[in-house]
């Protein structure tokens, strides 16, 4: 299982490594406290929560400003990643040209469902969404996420 996390954090790491602060999945990291602040555990699966509050390197990704990360651990392990990006005025739904940039680093489709991007491979999951809700703080958001399948995470 850690090799399949292992090749798919490698995956994202080719792809997103010029856009954004880099958290990718499979690594090891222990979250301090000066860079880390704890949001919560989850009683089901055990991954920690935690908001990045240390200061980011990259300021943009996918050609919008970073709002938050959140960065999933477990047993010192990144299992989720998700990073918050701020909308550009007028920008309706997942806007095309940052659409287009995550579509051309991916090696596999996204599928669309109810204004919803995502897409299961191997032992990983892909979302992207325009979201306002407690996991981007109650403010209007692009949200993408990747993590490991819940299935996996309660093992």
């Amino acid at each position: 299982m850690r090799n399949r996390i292992f090749m798919l954090g490698f995956l994202l790491i080719i792809s997103v490594s010029s856009y954004s602060q880099r958290f990718y999945l499979g690594d090891q990291l222990s979250p301090n406290t000066t860079d880390f602040k704890l949001l919560g555990i989850s009683s089901q699966t055990g991954v920690s929560t935690y908001k990045y509050i240390g200061k980011k390197t990259d300021t943009y990704f996918f050609n919008r400003k970073i709002g938050e990360i959140i960065v999933g651990f477990k047993n010192g392990t990144i299992v989720m990643t998700i990073y918050n990006l701020i909308p550009q005025n007028g920008d309706i739904g997942i806007p095309k040209s940052t659409l287009d940039l995550i579509r051309a680093t991916l090696p596999f489709p996204l599928a669309e469902r109810d204004d919803m991007y995502g897409a299961n491979i191997d032992d990983m999951t892909i979302t992207l969404s325009r979201t306002n809700n407690q996991i981007t703080f109650n403010k209007d958001r692009i949200m993408f996420m990747t993590t490991v399948r819940n299935s996996i995470l309660r093992q």
